[in-house]
């Protein structure tokens, strides 16, 4: 007698979540209709189509992972602690990810609105070079050497981090960056009972894309170091910087090291960016670091949950900072405008989401 009037309740709530995050659903719906329109007047010049589900696959695929990896380790840590019944307390709470019905509902539209937002960023990554050819390379490097005192500040990290296992760290810390990104936007996209944070960081975590890795990426076009001698063979600034990476990267191999996997996946870019490919990751920019700028906004998330975790996460957002000169991806400068910008835009997610909270 109770499943007739439980089933409008949970489809009220679907509802309700649904409202609750329409400002992200306008806004990922508005920008992907803009960009649909747009790529119809770089069809041609571009040869790259405009695809809406470029990371769909992929991100039920590491949803599936990451529920495969929480629900091992969770099930773990209740028999290491012997957990009365820790197989009826397992089932509990993975029943729990999926009532009231519109738990699964809600995350499902929030993973396909992010495919939507990183499709959309991917593809007009792409075409950058089409509607902006790379020109600014040159003047970003003397802007470095302008903000740093006359000195080029790739050489000022290898200074301070000298050894080849500093860059290995480096390395590393950069391409933990995924994994941490993935995590912070998971822990946002469940946490309800947070709901203004919860908005700002995830409309802060969606407008980023477009308007910094997106829009601002277009009107300032480059390469950046580990590209500028491909895309100007006059510009041999950072050709030191990148022997000196691969001689790194083969002494780290002879040790038994992995080498600097920074090269490999720049390497693989210029091909595809080459080949005229589009697709997970594609897409060759340096102005401004979107590595940055999401790092800046996990550490403003972060802080915001608790202070000291704030603080480590501040810590590594210098450490990406870093590690984007080191490692050839950026210009100092590309990360400073990025922290700008990030910043900006979640203060102004925060007064738009504010509003419309106070108004409910």
């Amino acid at each position: 007698m109770d499943t007739p009037s439980a089933s409008p309740t949970q489809w009220q709530r679907v509802k309700q979540d649904i409202f609750d995050d329409r400002l992200l659903y306008g806004y990922v719906i508005v920008t992907s209709a803009l960009l649909y329109l747009a790529s119809q007047w770089f069809v041609e010049q571009s040869q790259l189509k405009y695809d809406l589900t470029t990371y769909l696959r992929a991100l039920f695929t590491i949803c599936y992972i990451t529920f495969l990896a929480w629900s091992s380790g969770y099930y773990l840590y209740l028999a290491y602690h012997k957990t009365p019944h820790p197989l009826l307390v397992y089932l509990k709470t993975i029943t729990g990810f999926f009532h009231p019905i519109a738990k699964p509902i809600s995350f499902v539209l929030l993973v396909l609105s992010l495919n939507l937002t990183f499709s959309c960023y991917t593809y007009l990554k792409s075409i950058i070079p089409d509607i902006n050819p790379f020109q600014y390379d040159l003047l970003f490097y003397q802007l470095d050497q302008w903000l740093h005192f006359g000195n080029d500040p790739w050489r000022l990290t290898h200074q301070w981090f000298s050894s080849i296992y500093s860059s290995f760290v480096i390395n590393f810390l950069y391409n933990l960056w995924f994994l941490l990104m993935w995590g912070s936007v998971l822990f946002f996209i469940v946490r309800r009972d947070m709901a203004i944070l919860r908005n700002q960081y995830l409309i802060t975590f969606m407008a980023s894309w477009l308007v910094i890795g997106g829009v601002t990426a277009t009107l300032m076009s480059s390469a950046g170091p580990c590209y500028a001698h491909l895309v100007d063979v006059n510009q041999t600034q950072y050709l030191p910087l990148m022997d000196r990476l691969t001689t790194q990267s083969l002494a780290l191999e002879k040790l038994g090291f992995p080498p600097l996997w920074a090269l490999d996946v720049q390497d693989l870019l210029w091909l595809k960016y080459l080949g005229r490919e589009s697709g997970i990751g594609t897409g060759i920019s340096a102005m401004p670091s979107m590595h940055v700028s999401i790092a800046v906004l996990m550490a403003l998330g972060a802080y915001r949950l608790n202070k000291r975790l704030g603080y480590l996460m501040w810590g590594y957002m210098v450490a990406i900072q870093i590690g984007s000169v080191h490692l050839a991806w950026h210009y100092a400068i590309d990360g400073y405008l990025s922290t700008f910008l990030t910043l900006l835009l979640w203060k102004l997610s925060g007064l738009i989401v504010r509003k419309l909270h106070s108004e409910h």
